[in-house]
């Protein structure tokens, strides 16, 4: 008789960051994906399902299907596998919202193409949702740091190093590519629809915890993130960020360049503060520690000059509307 006593999920992944992470690895993490559905097969209360969101000028549905089946561990997928296709130009949160949409089981599980997991991630995801009190789960995504380059990026970007055996601890930041809700709540909030490249995720969790939902992370429910895909990736990444920043701060306040220069300050300071925490976990060498201080002076540098920019234009914008009224 199976130990049933885990909740069926339904695997939400969008085909968005394997245009810049590469087939073989989201091959790798479908592999993963499939071998621990079949490690918890026998305790789910139900069958699991694996959607998977696409634009058919990406990929073929029958080329999308033709790689899920290849990439499956051994014995194929043991739960229904969905491909969902939405419009051309479907942006990374609205293929979020379209997998939610076509879930049907109480447990939504976001889980990104460009994301390994580690072993026992499913399992630690599904087993909060055996207390009643749970609604939402984040997952702890860390970064790569293999090569000089990940372990660059590693020591200052956005990601926190792996821990093991922590547990459920406060929530320090919220990203969506590692992360699970309960169906009901999830599609009462979906993820906010903003002109932006990244960052909904931030206003989606402040949605939540004005709505008195308790957010945690699982620190053992880990997967690991590539950095960004080489130096036009970097630069397009950051640059991104700082217009993504000038949006969100207009949402609460009036911007202006000098935003961005005082917005350039803090993010030096966080710089700091990571080197220092991360040095001790990831002990880079000193060739190592000099490349993260670099870069991440580099990255940072280049999200002010994106926030400037795109404060700029609000300046301009907001002054040609004085002058026609």
């Amino acid at each position: 008789m199976p130990n049933v006593q885990l909740y069926a999920p339904s695997i939400v992944l969008e085909w968005e960051n394997v245009k810049a992470s590469g087939i073989a690895r989201v091959t790798r993490a479908l592999g993963e994906v499939s071998l621990q559905l079949k490690e918890v097969q026998n305790e789910l209360r139900g069958p699991a399902e694996l959607i998977v969101c696409y634009e058919e000028c990406v990929i073929s549905g029958m080329a999308l299907r033709s790689l899920l089946e290849r990439a499956a561990a051994p014995g194929g997928w043991q739960c229904s596998v969905i491909t969902v296709p939405v419009p051309s130009g479907t942006h990374y949160y609205e293929k979020k919202n379209a997998g939610a949409r076509a879930s049907s089981n109480d447990i939504v599980l976001f889980l990104d193409s460009d994301l390994l997991p580690d072993p026992g991630w499913l399992r630690n995801m599904l087993t909060v949702f055996n207390d009643w009190s749970v609604s939402a789960i984040i997952g702890a995504t860390h970064l790569d740091h293999a090569t000089p380059y990940e372990m660059a990026v590693a020591l200052f970007w956005i990601f926190d190093p792996a821990t093991h055996g922590r547990g459920i601890q406060p929530l320090r930041l919220i990203t969506a590519n590692n992360l699970a809700f309960r169906r009901a709540l999830f599609m009462r909030f979906p993820y906010p629809s903003h002109p932006v490249f990244r960052g909904q995720c931030g206003h989606h969790a402040k949605t939540l915890m004005a709505a008195g939902i308790l957010l945690e992370r699982h620190t053992d429910a880990r997967a690991s993130h590539p950095p960004p895909a080489g130096f036009a990736g970097f630069i397009r990444r950051a640059w991104a960020a700082g217009k993504d920043e000038c949006f969100y701060q207009s949402l609460e306040r009036r911007v202006s360049p000098m935003s961005a220069f005082r917005q350039w300050q803090h993010d030096l300071g966080v710089v700091r503060r990571r080197m220092q925490e991360r040095c001790i976990l990831l002990r880079p060498t000193p060739v190592g520690q000099a490349l993260g201080w670099l870069l991440g002076w580099v990255y940072y540098s280049i999200k002010a000059a994106g926030f400037l920019t795109s404060a700029s234009c609000r300046e301009t914008k907001t002054a040609g509307q004085r002058l026609t009224v």
